[in-house]
């Protein structure tokens, strides 16, 4: 289910055999997802609930925001259609900042008879090219669900075996020179291009993007070029005004993943941003999955706000290697 007809527009157009319910998640009941699926029993329900509040980013300023309380709405459908299990995806800020909420998320699972498994891991552990820390939830009906093994870490470890880290280098060194946004309006629209598309630069943004290295952030620039909110202090985030390094993985996609002032988004050694395309890549996107919007920022937001593929994937083969057996 989901609430942004823009974003359904995406999904629908990606995955035409999914039923897809467009409302708010609080007029949903689990009598209607059984009508769409067309089943009496649903083995698995898993959702990401937003939880922005909670965010490193937006916590001070978001702290009551009402889509946090979207987390009890999961646990009333769990409660409705009593799955044979749970998967449940939120912001690594759920542990601590909102930790009275996940308390009352878990203590209904186990009312309803669940045992749930919880831990927040690191996505560049699970083939994905960026640092991304994520809250994980699996809770079987009468069993637990062990979290997915990593498959990826720092060093390459040899005990249990991984390989290294995916890089930036990894997901986006094939990619050819975006067009700007400006252009792409005059030639078709963003769509046309796949959304390897870039924002039109200011010049002082510029001046920013070619004083930084590989791998700096704004407390790389010099006091003159730093806008007059950072000149002469260093409180604050840090992580803006940069560029990724080839051969690290990417700091974490938001939905201001093409503007340099909202993160470490510069493209490496080209003087602009990554584009939308080159975000979705670092996400684990496929590079044919559309983005069915001519809007920047809506097809920004799509990208920063999603799960990476991959790592759904991880998880949903934690689920079935338990649930198989189980399934009904």
């Amino acid at each position: 289910m989901e609430i942004s007809p823009n974003i359904c527009k995406t999904y629908a157009a990606n995955h035409p055999g999914v039923a897809l319910i467009t409302e708010d998640a609080r007029r949903v009941t689990g009598k209607m997802l059984l009508e769409a699926a067309g089943v009496k029993h649903i083995d698995l329900v898993a959702g990401c609930p937003p939880c922005q509040g909670f965010t490193s980013l937006t916590h001070k300023y978001r702290g009551g925001d009402p889509r946090n309380t979207l987390l009890l709405e999961m646990a009333r459908i769990v409660g409705e259609l009593r799955p044979t299990a749970v998967l449940m995806e939120n912001v690594s800020g759920l542990a601590d900042r909102g930790k009275h909420l996940l308390d009352a998320f878990t203590a209904r699972l186990v009312g309803y008879g669940y045992s749930p498994n919880c831990a927040v891991l690191q996505l560049a552990d699970y083939c994905i090219p960026q640092t991304r820390r994520r809250l994980v939830l699996t809770a079987g009906k009468g069993f637990t669900i062990p979290l997915p093994m990593p498959s990826h870490s720092r060093t390459g470890a040899t005990d249990p075996p991984t390989e290294r880290w995916l890089t930036v280098r990894d997901a986006i060194a094939r990619m050819t020179r975006p067009v700007t946004l400006r252009e792409a309006m005059k030639d078709g629209g963003p769509e046309a291009f796949g959304w390897h598309v870039v924002r039109d630069l200011q010049p002082a943004t510029r001046d920013r993007l070619l004083a930084v290295r590989p791998g700096q952030s704004r407390t790389a620039l010099p006091d003159d070029l730093r806008p007059e909110c950072h000149r002469g202090r260093s409180l604050g985030f840090t992580n803006v005004y940069g560029r990724m390094s080839w051969d690290s993985p990417a700091p974490a996609i938001t939905g201001g993943c093409t503007s340099f002032c909202k993160g470490r988004f510069g493209h490496p050694t080209e003087n602009r941003t990554i584009s939308v395309r080159e975000a979705a890549l670092i996400q684990g996107f496929p590079n044919s999955y559309r983005l069915v919007t001519p809007h920047m920022d809506r097809a920004c937001d799509m990208v920063g706000n999603a799960l990476p593929p991959p790592f759904a994937k991880s998880l949903g083969m934690a689920a079935l290697a338990v649930l198989g057996p189980r399934a009904r």
